[in-house]
């Protein structure tokens, strides 16, 4: 007796064996999503997610995260991760920090340097070039002596088209020429300038940093002229002549603001002699109080700021005339979007296998994702088969989520 045997080999068949194991696999992980989730006959209606061991282990896991992000935060190499505004006081702060950094002396904001810069930058702006010298040749010098400076060594700094004073900072200290002066050993004194505008097109902010070392005032012993007799004994209407007099320097030493009760508190340090002190922010302008005699203070309201993104400036008047401004900083009508300067937390971001990581952030998101995730389960649980409830299994889902809520509101 003889057998044959005949093998045929059919793509058809194959494709068709990888399909049933493929079909079989999804509909096993979805019988196994389904038990996790949906009380049902399968599961004894406890979805596996509400199940003890699952409730410890994600009990575990929350607590991990919480320590894992404190640990980061206390043992990891933080950096702030807030911008502050171009304002006077944060550029004088980050330089006088570079400058602790080598091991030197904090330069003193001098108002007379403070004036010549701020003249630099609005001639800047207002005649639209950036160079240390002007279109028809004055150099940094002119302004500083216009001023009424007197200096043995000077210096300048100019910036533009940035929007953060730790950006400028950096710039600075990365180019030789800029690092030179803010790292001068020599220099004393600072002033800033501040101007902001249209430049090429674009919106733009000027910055001037000057620095300086004050020569000794100079003392000159001159005779005193006799008057020349005219023979005439009397009196005659003449043409009349103002007497000179070294009217003091108005000029707005320093300005701050704070976030209280949803206004901002602002504060701002003159010079002896000024009359009228305000806050102007877009064509509005809120006037400040005395609360000494160089000492001004007053609230702008968050509601007033409807533009989207507001300057504060401040300006000082005194009676002869003269002007003295202040660009305070940069505000948004959301809170949320200001800058340190406001008084709020600053973030902090650490350095994670070479990338910047905000671990309070991923721990806020992750308690209110988990949060969610967990009130979802309960929802189900409670919503299908209600004539089937296990009690225990509700109140140890919602313990679990309450701790993760507490977690959340640590943070």
């Amino acid at each position: 007796m003889e057998y044959a045997l005949t093998i045929i080999k059919s793509p058809r068949l194959g494709q068709f064996k990888v399909k049933q194991v493929a079909m079989a696999a999804i509909k096993s992980a979805g019988r196994h999503l389904h038990d996790h989730f949906i009380p049902n006959h399968r599961n004894n209606y406890h979805p596996h997610v509400l199940g003890h061991r699952a409730l410890a282990l994600f009990s575990a896991l929350l607590v991990s995260v919480k320590i894992f992000s404190l640990s980061l935060l206390a043992f990891g190499p933080a950096l702030p991760a807030f911008s502050s505004a171009i304002t006077s006081s944060n550029i004088i702060s980050l330089t006088n920090a570079s400058r602790k950094v080598y091991g030197l002396s904090a330069l003193t904001e001098n108002p007379l340097l403070a004036k010549a810069a701020q003249a630099k930058a609005d001639d800047m702006l207002s005649k639209g070039y950036f160079s240390h010298n002007t279109p028809d040749g004055r150099t940094p010098w002119t302004f500083i002596e216009d001023a009424g400076y007197n200096y043995l060594m000077a210096g300048e700094n100019l910036a533009v088209n940035f929007t953060e004073a730790e950006n400028v900072e950096d710039a600075w200290m990365n180019s030789p020429g800029h690092k030179a002066n803010i790292l001068n050993k020599n220099f004393e004194e600072i002033g800033i300038g501040i101007s902001q505008g249209q430049y090429q097109g674009h919106n733009a902010i000027f910055v001037v940093q000057m620095f300086g070392t004050p020569a000794e005032q100079k003392i000159t012993l001159t005779d005193v002229p006799t008057p020349v007799a005219t023979g005439q004994s009397e009196p005659s209407l003449g043409e009349e002549v103002a007497a000179e007099s070294e009217s003091p320097v108005l000029a707005i030493a320093t300005a701050s603001a704070k976030l209280e009760n949803g206004q901002i508190k602002v504060q701002a340090q003159t010079t002896p002699g000024a009359v009228k002190v305000t806050a102007n922010f877009g064509q509005r302008a809120v006037m400040l109080y005395p609360r000494s005699d160089q000492l001004w203070e007053g609230n702008v309201s968050l509601a007033e700021l409807t533009e989207n993104y507001t300057t504060i400036k401040i300006r000082a008047y005194d009676i002869n005339g003269q002007e003295a401004k202040y660009d305070l900083a940069d505000f948004s009508g959301n809170t949320m979007q200001n800058y340190n300067i406001l008084g709020a937390t600053s973030e902090v971001k650490a350095n994670l296998f070479g990338h910047m990581f905000d671990p309070k952030s991923f721990e806020q998101k992750f308690f209110l994702f988990f949060v969610a995730g967990i009130a979802a389960s309960l929802a189900l649980a409670i919503a299908i088969k209600r004539h089937i409830q296990h009690v225990m299994l509700v109140a140890n889902g919602s313990f679990v989520a309450i701790f993760a809520m507490l977690l959340w509101l640590a943070g």
